[in-house]
């Protein structure tokens, strides 16, 4: 007996197609359980080859029942929509009992051929062929896996869908914007607003909305009021009240868009040579469309060339930090880019992101999710990206 595998898709125009898929409406008494929202896949092949300097994308072919999703599909490929697929592979393992042990991923995915098949003494079926632009594979039980991005200037066409709420009624009390709003309080109180705001930020749900109704940019100066009333009966935790303006200064600095999700995987592999992707991920959340890098397993590193290609700009030397300060301070408030800092002749250097927020310069590496590190550089270029 083959494998099982499901297939979930969304498009970026009609959204989750293969929701409803699995239901008994959808293929009739062939539905399964905890696989409803999941399409039925025969058969898989997937094409790809060497040129010798890398590899050459051929696509990937799949073969399904006739089912909800059929008429969607034909949506698709006759509106050229773009789709987010993941394939789940499933085998028996040693228990008897069935285990999720392969995956594949496809982003920038185009459907390029449907053929449909209505034959006597056979399950109507229609075979897809796909052509896709990323596609990460992976073996969840062995923990291996391969990604490979086609086209890296087209890095933000790629639709990524967003994730989904959690709907667990049992962290309802947990994550709602009261509790936001006492972790606010709670940071004010303590002086660690940072502290508590990632304890927001854990919760997910409405607890981050909760506590920006308490420290926000419009309602900062009351928090500042508050806190010195505060501390004036708690000298004895914090000494200085410049620490807590820098911390005030450092979560005003993340209004433009946290840079904490921009590369998830941080350091595993793939995550830790990706700092062009991570940069171009950056730049798009600074200007307030949150993205997500992709790895790259390659440690071979990306010419700087793709970012000038993607920026239609030139990296410029610079003399020193202090030169882009002095750059970015006079584009003034909302300038970004990129820099590129060199470890030496003949090292490979790295590229993190710089921004003016509220006339404030700041070097931030997506990669690592911190304030760039900048003593480790000899020399470095800007390249600005608005």
């Amino acid at each position: 007996m083959s494998d099982i595998v499901y297939l979930m898709v969304i498009g970026e125009q009609q959204g989750a197609i293969s929701a409803g898929c699995g239901t008994e409406s959808s293929v009739g008494n062939r539905w399964q359980i905890a696989h409803e929202d999941e399409i039925f896949v025969f058969s898989l092949s997937n094409s790809m080859t060497s040129t010798g300097k890398g590899s050459q994308l051929h696509g990937l072919r799949f073969c399904k029942l006739i089912d909800k999703s059929t008429p969607l599909f034909t949506n698709a490929i006759n509106n050229n929509e773009q789709l987010y697929m993941e394939f789940y592979f499933y085998r028996i393992n040693r228990f008897g009992k069935w285990e999720k042990y392969y995956y594949i991923q496809l982003r920038g995915a185009f459907l390029s051929d449907i053929q449909c098949l209505f034959s006597e003494n056979r399950l109507p079926t229609e075979t897809i062929n796909v052509s896709y632009e990323y596609i990460l594979c992976k073996h969840l039980i062995a923990n291996t896996e391969f990604s490979y991005l086609a086209l890296p200037e087209n890095y933000n066409r790629l639709f990524i869908p967003q994730p989904k709420k959690s709907t667990d009624s049992g962290l309802k009390t947990l994550n709602s914007k009261a509790v936001g709003r006492l972790l606010a309080a709670g940071g004010i109180y303590n002086g660690n607003i940072e502290g508590f705001r990632d304890t927001a930020e854990k919760l997910g749900g409405d607890a981050p909305a909760g506590y920006k109704q308490v420290l926000n940019e419009k309602t900062i100066g009351l928090g500042i009021a508050a806190a010195s009333i505060i501390f004036s009966r708690n000298a004895s935790k914090i000494q200085d009240i410049n620490k807590f303006r820098d911390k005030i200064s450092k979560l005003n600095g993340k209004s433009a868009g946290t840079i904490r999700n921009v590369n998830p995987g941080y350091p595993k592999i793939g995550y830790t040579h990706n700092c062009v992707n991570c940069s171009i991920a950056t730049d798009a959340t600074l200007a307030g469309h949150p993205a997500s890098a992709l790895p790259i397993n390659s440690t071979k590193g990306v010419p700087l060339s793709v970012l000038e290609k993607f920026y239609n700009g030139k990296f410029k030397p610079m003399s020193s930090v202090d030169e882009i300060i002095h750059v970015m301070d006079n584009a003034n408030s909302g300038a970004r880019g990129i820099v590129y800092g060199s470890y030496g002749p003949g090292q490979p250097g790295h590229v993190f992101n710089v921004v003016n927020q509220n006339n404030t310069i700041r070097f931030l590496d997506g990669q690592t999710g911190n304030a760039a590190d900048l003593n480790q550089f000899k020399s470095f270029q800007l390249l600005r990206t608005n």
